[in-house]
């Protein structure tokens, strides 16, 4: 039982290390966007394609990591995604252009789209007897407490650094993570491709997983608009300076960070449709009221439970692709699952820029409200208890 224990908890502590030096440098594009849009003199449109081509690239290379994952040295392939992410990072660090940016935001895509059909699949095999749930929430959580890191860091390190020197340093950071990683976990033993979910047929498990697809890229959509440009907005409509607006966004992530793991615990308890379907519903309400509220700490309250349910929801998806697949092919599902969802939520960051280029940056409250009632409607007529 200690050892059992012991593997539990290396598995867990090495994923969530990883994904915290997975996602912070994927966050410092959003964190320091207001500061790129003045000094490249750039279209909401175009400061959001610089997340829609990493976003885009990221996403849609993880069905690919997935699939040789089950294959190969899940570790080792963990490996080499951090190497390329952080050298991605680090060269924007000395980037002089718009094109230079692009073009490293794009190798950082590449090395991003390694981690999560890897961690989550260890993550899940590991906790396959039990609590995993609890244990999807805690990784989660590793990953969703980076965005705040990203954007109190790059807030206040700017008084004193030139933003470009924030991504050769999380760029170095992710590289040295990467070294440490195969001294903490090796690859685990497979058994025999045995799960909770042997003897479900092919059918069934596409007719679980496409209500998936559908409900978490709409979440992603969410989550990929409101990373991107509330700290914009902030400036814009209450004249708040870059590090304050940063400040109040590291908190709705700090927050969304309890609700992952609150998210993954209530999952253990009362299912993933029900969870699932209050946190959306609460969302998108929240989200309908806040383009009314005109005193920035109303509002203040309010991104802090936008947060608490935008980041809540994440460890019931990953629950239902683990029940719904097998051992020996469940990092491929989660990677296509990621490709998926998040290839579609990382066109929405162009598509709130297009919108607010014309209608207003209040458009990116009333786009995460809609998404997510229709995301709760079709978890509501969709999803099995």
């Amino acid at each position: 039982m200690l050892r059992k224990l012991t593997a539990r908890s290396e598995v867990t502590v090495a994923t969530s290390i990883a994904h915290f030096a997975n996602d912070v440098p994927l966050t410092l594009l959003p964190a320091v966007l207001p500061i790129l849009i003045e000094e490249f003199d750039l279209s909401y449109a175009a400061a959001g394609a610089l997340i829609t081509a990493s976003g885009l690239l990221m996403t849609s290379l993880q069905a690919v990591t997935g699939y040789f994952a089950d294959r190969w040295n899940r570790i080792t392939l963990l490996f080499l995604g951090l190497i390329t992410l952080g050298v991605g990072t680090a060269l924007i660090g000395f980037s002089t252009d718009y094109l230079q940016i692009l073009a490293f935001g794009c190798l950082m895509g590449i090395g991003g789209s390694v981690f999560h059909p890897i961690g989550y699949s260890l993550l899940s095999d590991a906790f396959e007897s039990g609590n995993r749930g609890k244990a999807l929430g805690l990784g989660s959580a590793a990953g969703d407490i980076a965005v705040p890191v990203a954007f109190a860091t790059s807030g206040f390190l700017v008084l004193f650094l030139e933003w470009r020197h924030l991504f050769v340093i999380w760029g170095l950071i992710a590289i040295l993570v990467a070294a440490m990683l195969p001294l903490i976990i090796k690859e685990p033993r497979k058994k025999g491709g045995h799960s909770n979910a042997a003897g479900i047929s092919n059918k069934t498990i596409v007719r679980t997983l496409i209500p998936v697809f559908i409900v978490m890229g709409l979440a992603a959509a969410s989550y990929k608009i409101a990373s991107s440009f509330i700290t914009t907005y902030l400036g814009d409509f209450f004249a708040l300076n870059f590090e304050t607006a940063n400040f109040i966004l590291a908190l709705m992530m700090i927050v969304g960070t309890v609700g992952s793991i609150v998210g993954g615990t209530l999952v253990d308890k009362f299912g993933e449709k029900r969870t699932v379907a209050i946190e959306m519903v609460m969302l998108g309400g929240i989200s309908m009221v806040s383009i009314y509220i005109s005193d920035v700490y109303l509002l203040l309250g309010a991104i802090c439970i936008m947060g608490f349910f935008i980041l809540g929801v994440w460890p019931s998806f990953y629950s239902m692709i683990a029940r719904a697949t097998s051992l020996g092919a469940r990092a491929f599902m989660y990677g296509l699952l990621f490709a998926v969802t998040w290839s579609f939520g990382s066109l929405f960051p162009y598509i709130s820029g297009a919108c607010a280029d014309v209608f207003g940056l209040q458009a990116i409250y009333i786009l995460i409200g809609v998404l997510s009632l229709v995301a709760a409607s079709t978890v509501y007529f969709t999803f099995k208890k």
